[in-house]
């Protein structure tokens, strides 16, 4: 799959974590590492800065870029604990609210966030020109507008924002398509995937590896026979799979590294397995695939 190319990842070094200190201090914070390659900032708050997400950053631009980057990322986050933002005028917020999809290991149990797929959560945020910041339940609560309508409005300032760039690619024989965009939210447009593609009554493999991006396989019906049609779709799995960790390790923005079955807007784990190097897919799933083929 095409894209842009990670650099070299020299961040290894100790370089971004003494920057990320020099920052820290100058911004009146102590820094001290933390399990999960997390570090945390005490100072007049106290926040958590993900290691991964910014070496994923660091990978992007040019090493005499990192001072400047870490400065604009920490920076960021520090000013939207200390100044935040006054929502309690509704008519003026949620123009600004947006639904973005997270880890589900993101839920610290206070934000306003409902299941989105295994493993990923969809939380509501408010998005200015300068920083995104999670919308809490207590902040929720004080709105008209909570709960679903809350997050269709969500939902809906994400799809006026505009379409996501949709490429058709080649993976080693299988075709798919990639949705990506510079957008925190890009993910969220699995909400409405059937928009952007053909998506018959069986679905698409999916898989949702970044912020970035969306790559999705539509099921097609297949000449040869159930067993023919296991084996393209097995080779569809097997090489979205690969992508999934590719591009999950990459980043900037992880969100999950495994394969999901997108079908009439629901997404299921797809958990695979391998038998002598062969990839094994789900029973549920390998029934679908036998209907299908199985139909005149």
């Amino acid at each position: 799959m095409s894209g842009r190319h990670a650099r070299p990842d020299a961040s290894d070094d100790g370089t971004l974590d003494s920057l990320l200190v020099l920052v820290a201090e100058s911004l009146g914070y102590a820094s001290r590492r933390m399990p999960g390659d997390v570090m945390l900032l005490e100072g007049a708050n106290r926040l958590h800065v993900s290691m991964r997400n910014l070496r994923q950053l660091a990978r992007l631009v040019p090493r005499d870029d990192w001072p400047a980057l870490v400065s604009d990322h920490v920076t960021t986050i520090v000013t939207a604990i200390e100044e935040p933002l006054d929502l309690s005028d509704f008519d003026l917020a949620q123009h600004l609210l947006r639904t973005r999809i997270y880890p589900a290991e993101a839920d610290n149990g206070v934000l306003a966030a409902r299941p989105f797929a295994p493993g990923l959560i969809e939380v509501v945020v408010v998005d200015t020109p300068t920083t995104v910041r999670t919308v809490t339940t207590d902040e929720m609560r004080g709105w008209p507008v909570s709960g679903d309508a809350l997050f269709m409005l969500g939902r809906s300032n994400v799809r006026a924002d505009g379409p996501l760039q949709l490429d058709e690619q080649d993976l080693h024989g299988v075709r798919v398509a990639v949705l990506s965009g510079w957008t925190f939210y890009a993910v969220t447009h699995l909400a409405w995937l059937e928009e952007y593609l053909q998506i018959g009554p069986y679905g698409a493999l999916v898989i949702a590896p970044n912020r970035s991006l969306i790559v999705a396989h539509p099921i097609q019906p297949a000449e040869g026979g159930p067993r023919a049609r296991y084996r393209a779709a097995a080779a569809a799995a097997r090489e979205l799979q690969t992508q999934a960790h590719h591009a999950y390790e990459e980043g900037p923005g992880s969100l999950s590294p495994y394969l999901y079955w997108w079908r009439a807007g629901e997404l299921t784990l797809l958990e695979t397995r391998y038998e002598d190097d062969a990839l094994v897919l789900p029973p549920a799933f390998a029934s679908v695939l036998t209907t299908l083929t199985a139909e005149p």
